[in-house]
């Protein structure tokens, strides 16, 4: 997960798909085997917490280890488009996807409908810290933090 100043790395507990339990009307994750990364200056680091709760409207970002198989009900035919997803405190660059039925001018309602939406091949950057960027298959980002949705 990713937050304005840390980055943390959990087991959350997850009922079903982790698209559902994000967008659960439950304010709170559970967390289990928590380490976290300080960011900025003067966040405390963690290594191996064994619980925890987060509250999930100050969750910039979440990815998974590994990519979950896309849901059996979901459109095989897919279209990307180049996306870069602004927040106070961090970048996303990467794709977005969207069936390819879906009217491009469809496309910003269709990501912003759920709190949380995914970018994939995606590249992290945390602003005004030298060298803290990084890469990843896939992370969710929480609409709530956006200040600017650039779609190619």
């Amino acid at each position: 997960m990713l937050t304005a100043y840390e980055r943390l790395t959990a087991e959350i507990q997850v009922r079903g798909r982790l698209r559902e339990t994000m967008i659960d009307p439950e304010p709170l994750f559970h967390l289990h085997n928590i380490s976290a990364e300080p960011l900025l200056p003067g966040a405390v680091p963690l290594n191996g917490v064994p619980e925890g709760l987060f509250n999930k409207a100050l969750i910039g970002g979440i990815r998974t280890i590994e990519p979950e198989p896309p849901p059996p009900d979901q459109v095989m035919e897919m279209i990307r488009r180049y996306a870069m997803f602004q927040a106070s405190s961090f970048l996303v660059s990467g794709f977005v996807e969207f069936p390819k039925a879906a009217a491009p001018e469809m496309h910003s309602e269709l990501l912003l409908k759920a709190r949380f939406f995914q970018i994939v091949e995606a590249t992290v950057t945390i602003v005004n810290v030298a060298g803290k960027a990084w890469t990843q298959p896939t992370i969710w980002v929480n609409r709530e933090h956006m200040l600017a949705l650039f779609l190619g």
